[in-house]
């Protein structure tokens, strides 16, 4: 089974990265480097900055081997038998391969 762990707050977001980045044993110089910012910035992003840059913070979960998903949370409670939501397409039309010609 998959660890699963739902973030509600910047803050939570923070520790679960900080977490990996421990047993990962990188130091935050080394993930700094690998995100190419300053130590600074990790310091931020771990603290739970809730004004970091997206595409730097899904680059760090990258690295670190995270995914993050989203899901329509009325949905879940519900259970399997939901109809798909609106989002679910829309990810759908957003996701290309990489040797798609779309």
């Amino acid at each position: 089974m998959k660890d699963i762990t739902y973030l509600r707050n910047p803050e939570q977001l923070g520790r679960s990265i900080r977490l990996k980045r421990h047993e990962k044993g990188l130091s935050q110089n080394a993930l700094a480097k690998q995100l190419g910012v300053g130590r600074k910035w990790v310091m931020h992003l771990e603290s739970g900055n809730p004004r970091a840059e997206l595409a730097l913070v899904l680059r760090a979960l990258d690295v670190l081997d995270l995914q993050a998903s989203l899901s329509d949370k009325r949905q879940a409670t519900k259970g399997s038998s939901a109809a798909p939501s609106r989002l679910d397409e829309v990810f759908r039309r957003l996701q290309r391969r990489p040797d798609s010609d779309e």
